[in-house]
């Protein structure tokens, strides 16, 4: 009887605070991205861009045991549109290596897993799936839309509980497959976001 007491009570518990925990949130803010890559038939060729974008943000958190929570996230970063160029300067879209020339937008899905620290924020970091959409040289004059897909990893820290609502994100995406189909790319993204969450 005793046992079952503290079992009803347990559970009781552990329902109070998964309510307490979970729930939806949003945010907007803004974003700084760099971007690097090569071509597969000229990897000495490098090129990067510094972006500028406005970053949107999604996400659902469940209740965990303890002071970890999981949940799941949604990213959109809508690019500045910034050309690429390469070591020397020069636009990479001139028909010399078939190379990402732009990115005008990331969109990333991401498992997140979140722990409140001793100060009162809160640090969570995210694995999933990137699709990035722009502009690529696939060849001599032949330039597409492309979507490219690939590995995000992030890491983001906010005071929980504050007047101002920040949270600071660095996000990692390495792109290595896109649909601009005849030739091989990849594209590495660096980011830094700084949303207001509501």
């Amino acid at each position: 009887m005793r046992l079952n007491l503290i079992a009803t009570g347990l559970a009781f518990g552990l329902a109070t605070m998964a309510q307490a925990q979970e729930g939806a949130y949003f945010g907007v803010g803004l974003g700084a991205t760099a971007s690097s890559g090569s071509a597969a038939i000229l990897p000495n060729d490098e090129f990067s861009a510094t972006d500028y974008s406005v970053a949107l943000t999604a996400g659902y958190r469940f209740a965990a045991i303890g002071n970890l929570t999981y949940g799941i996230e949604g990213n959109l970063d809508l690019m500045g549109g910034n050309r690429m160029s390469t070591s020397g300067g020069s636009d990479t879209c001139t028909n010399q290596s078939p190379s990402w020339c732009e990115v005008d937008a990331v969109l990333r899905l991401r498992g997140t897993f979140s722990t409140s620290l001793a100060n009162g924020a809160r640090l969570t970091t995210s694995l999933g799936a990137a699709v990035v959409r722009g502009l690529a040289e696939d060849g001599p004059d032949n330039y597409v839309d492309a979507t490219g897909r690939g590995l995000s990893l992030g890491i983001a820290w906010e005071q929980v509980g504050s007047r101002v609502p920040v949270r600071v994100d660095l996000n990692y995406d390495a792109i290595h497959t896109d649909d601009a189909n005849l030739y091989d790319r990849d594209l590495n993204m660096l980011g830094l976001r700084v949303s207001y969450l509501f």
